[in-house]
């Protein structure tokens, strides 16, 4: 047992003193805590999100997804949190979500605009309630 103990608590210390380094490092710590990400002004393609996944055959309960927003809050990337076996499937949900979706642009810890992410799920029961 004591001879376990030893290189237990050498990984507690190593693991401990590199959490705190993260921690020490200015130029990122303060910058994202004074920072605004992305806000969502609107989403207007609910109708043509449901459309797309039944022409797809999306048989999933919800999606969730990330853009990517420039800084003058236009979404430019889109990434599936889990993705579709056939790429085409990711890729026309994508299209629907970055066409439908509206941004106040991140805001950097001076207030100016920045690139920055937005993350979202949607369901389908509650799209369905509300078509």
């Amino acid at each position: 047992m004591k001879n376990l103990m030893l290189p237990a608590t050498i990984l507690f210390a190593l693991g401990t003193a590199s959490a705190l380094e993260a921690q020490d490092d200015p130029a990122d710590s303060t910058a994202r805590s004074k920072a605004r990400p992305a806000r969502l002004i609107s989403f207007d393609g609910e109708r043509e999100f449901l459309t797309a996944s039944s022409r797809l055959r999306v048989w999933r309960r919800e999606v969730g997804y990330r853009l990517d927003v420039d800084a003058t809050g236009a979404p430019t990337e889109c990434h599936l949190t889990e993705r579709f076996r056939m790429n085409y499937v990711n890729e026309k949900l994508c299209e629907v979500l970055l066409k439908h979706h509206s941004f106040e642009p991140a805001l950097d810890a001076n207030g100016q605009p920045v690139e920055g992410t937005y993350e979202g799920r949607l369901n389908y029961v509650e799209m369905r309630e509300k078509d």
